[in-house]
């Protein structure tokens, strides 16, 4: 069995508490948001109960079993590649643990329900309502983006340095 050093248990645990908070957090708002329609925000964010058959903007909808399949396989993905990665950053562990509560979020709910509960509405814009397991993914890959960017620019100086 491979022995972790202490700096990668940390980011694991890291890994661990943001995805047990990210996951409590998204379902104790989509249970508190069942039935909800009123202005949280007036003219900014308002809240609308709304069924999610589908994913992102409803595409796909109707294909519960297979988003169902494709959502486990990328959950088992990120398990791999957190547990795999040299990674020592926050970052990287924050940002895998939004993507991953996020995914684990709207997984329960087409397991449990057959449907994502959306509840999020964006009164100043035309965008489609969502939850907060969509925010934390979202949230999250802009973060794993960033933090790749950092570590491309990190690599390159590294590469300069040595010429």
């Amino acid at each position: 069995m491979k022995k972790f050093s202490s700096e990668k248990k940390v980011g694991l645990l890291v890994f661990a508490v943001v995805v047990f908070a990210g996951v409590i957090f998204d379902l104790i708002s989509k249970h508190f948001a069942l039935g909800i329609n009123s202005d949280f925000i007036p003219g900014v964010i308002s809240f609308e109960y709304v069924k999610n058959f589908g994913a992102a903007w409803s595409l796909f909808s109707g294909s519960t079993i297979a988003l169902i399949i494709i959502t486990f396989f990328a959950i088992c993905f990120l398990l791999v590649y957190v547990f795999m990665s040299k990674s020592k950053s926050a970052l990287f562990h924050v940002s895998v643990g939004l993507v991953f509560s996020g995914a684990v979020g709207n997984l329960f709910d087409r397991l449990v329900f057959g449907y994502v509960r959306d509840f999020i509405k964006l009164e100043f814009m035309s965008f489609p309502i969502f939850n907060v397991a969509d925010a934390l993914l979202t949230v999250g890959i802009v973060c794993l983006v960033v933090f790749y960017i950092i570590d491309w620019v990190k690599e390159s100086k590294k590469k300069k340095e040595k010429k």
